[in-house]
């Protein structure tokens, strides 16, 4: 049961938020980076689990530190 793993369902919902939070900035009149955002969730979540051998926990701190980045990269490029 290597796929129902914790980390890897974990990964995979957060995929799907941050696929879910673009589209919903596409509903607002902005672009849908849903795609973009769920490629990078899948890229954090893949080096958090497979390069750095990482917890669940390290890749919630890491989900958390991609939110933190797209909002600050919005924040400085949307004036």
């Amino acid at each position: 049961m290597g796929i129902l793993q914790a980390p890897i369902v974990l990964a995979l919902v957060s995929i799907a938020l941050f696929f879910g939070a673009g589209a919903q900035e596409a509903q607002m009149g902005g672009n849908n980076n849903g795609f973009i955002w769920a490629l990078l969730s899948a890229l954090v979540s893949a080096c958090v689990l497979l390069l750095f051998k990482g917890s669940w926990s390290w890749l919630v701190l890491a989900q958390v530190a991609l939110f933190v980045g797209i909002g600050v990269f919005r924040a400085l490029r949307d004036p």
